[in-house]
């Protein structure tokens, strides 16, 4: 009992510093004009919502800093999502594939958070033609698993940019970008911060689907977090000077989470 109560304090002061990086991620995409009333705002998943729908564009420099930021603190949600479905009881894995009905569509996804996509999760159903509206109908998800690591560059054996013949592309700051794919993150995100513990009954659900697929001989992995360093993370040959608040945030949530799936495997 008395390691749940210091389970729960934990899970909550981290929860109350996810919501004041949120309110700065607000206020970094131009979605409320100061943190006080990003963090009173009750409808701010609407209001990124609806801004991923219209033409909303972002300097190239406003995306750098908003995805900096936004990384840690979607992996350290991630992580305390993981806490918190730790302690909830397992149910009957036969019920875990009546989530989705089978008429539902299914969703798709597309790999960039700079063009409209929903990377890391979320589902991705394009909204009716004609409407004026240039992302997707249907209000995303939080991604509960960690993106996987692509090693595709490493095992061809040839370095970063081979083949690449002409000069190093410039990369200005001031050009815009859409907006879209980033607004949508920060949507599910403040969905899923405004409501954790219905995310933790969906990774519940999740893992039931994954043990089914597994019974049934099929590979799937059962943590939602990859192995190594979370996203998000400092390099580890980052100097100290780089490292902030929401990096010591991840580690914590990210040592809570690891202790926490292992009880999860047990149960």
């Amino acid at each position: 009992m008395e390691r749940q109560d210091r389970q729960d304090r934990e899970t909550e002061r981290h929860r109350t510093t996810l919501m004041r990086l949120l309110a700065f991620i607000f206020v970094y995409a131009g979605l409320a004009d100061d943190t006080g009333s990003a963090a009173s705002d009750t409808g701010r998943a609407g209001r990124a919502f609806e801004a991923s729908r219209e033409a909303w564009t972002l300097s190239r420099r406003a995306c750098r800093r908003l995805l900096l930021l936004l990384r840690p603190v979607e992996a350290a949600t991630r992580r305390l999502i993981v806490v918190l479905a730790s302690g909830l009881p397992i149910l009957n894995p036969r019920a875990a594939g009546s989530e989705h009905p089978a008429t539902q569509p299914a969703p798709t996804r597309s790999p960039s958070p700079l063009w409209g996509g929903v990377r890391g999760g979320g589902s991705s159903i394009a909204a009716p033609s004609g409407d004026g509206k240039t992302s997707d109908a249907r209000p995303p998800l939080f991604a509960l698993a960690d993106r996987p690591k692509r090693y595709e560059w490493f095992f061809s054996g040839k370095p970063h940019g081979a083949g690449w013949k002409g000069p190093s592309p410039a990369l200005p700051g001031d050009d815009e970008l859409d907006a879209a794919g980033i607004l949508r993150r920060i949507a599910a995100l403040a969905r899923a911060l405004d409501d954790l513990p219905a995310q933790a009954d969906r990774l519940v659900r999740w893992r039931l689907r994954r043990m089914a697929a597994r019974a049934a001989g099929k590979a799937r992995a059962l943590s939602p977090l990859r192995p190594g360093i979370p996203p998000g993370s400092l390099p580890r040959r980052a100097p100290k000077r780089e490292r902030r608040e929401e990096h010591d945030l991840l580690s914590e949530t990210h040592a809570l989470a690891r202790d926490a799936l292992v009880r999860f495997d047990t149960s």
